[in-house]
C-alpha cells in the first residue's frame, strides 16, 4: 500500500511540473505580461500665447508583431488645445517611428493633459501620452 503511495505522489508531481511547463510556454506572455508600449513625455517649455508649438514624438516597439498608431483623441485644456499630425504611423518590430503633437496656446498659465494614442494591438489597445508644458503671456505691439 505505501508503494501505491508513493507512485501516485510521483505521478502527480511529475504531472503538475509538466502541466506548469506547457502553461507557462504557452501563457508566458499573459502570466508575466507582454512587452509594453510606451510613449515618452510630451514636454513644451514656454509657448508664447497666441502661437503653436511643435513637437516629434518618438514611439518604439518593443513586439515582435508591426504596431499601428491609427489615431489619436486629444483634449484641449484651459490653456489651449492639442492636435497630432503624421497618424496613422505603422512601426516595424524593434524599431521606432516619430509624429508630431502641434499644441494651439491660448491663455497663459501651466498645462497637464494626456493624450490617447489607438493601436491595433490587442494587448495594448492604448497607449497613454502626457503632454505638459507652460504658456506665457503673448507680446503685444503698440
Amino acid at each position: 500500500m505505501k508503494r501505491l503511495s508513493f507512485r501516485l505522489k510521483s505521478f502527480l508531481a511529475a504531472y503538475f511540473t509538466v502541466v506548469l511547463i506547457i502553461a507557462v510556454i504557452f501563457f508566458g506572455t499573459s502570466l508575466f505580461g507582454a512587452p509594453q508600449i510606451v510613449a515618452p513625455l510630451c514636454e513644451f517649455k514656454e509657448i508664447p500665447a497666441g502661437e503653436t508649438a511643435r513637437q516629434k514624438i518618438s514611439v518604439q516597439n518593443p513586439t515582435s508583431q508591426p504596431l499601428q498608431l491609427i489615431g489619436a483623441m486629444v483634449p484641449c485644456t484651459l490653456c489651449g488645445c492639442a492636435t497630432t499630425k503624421g497618424l496613422p504611423v505603422t512601426i516595424p518590430p524593434g524599431q521606432s517611428e516619430s509624429f508630431f503633437v502641434l499644441f494651439k496656446a491660448t491663455t497663459a498659465g501651466e498645462f497637464k493633459t494626456e493624450i490617447k494614442l489607438y493601436t491595433d494591438n490587442p494587448e495594448q489597445t492604448i497607449v497613454q501620452l502626457q503632454v505638459r508644458g507652460t504658456v506665457k503671456q503673448g507680446t503685444t505691439n503698440q
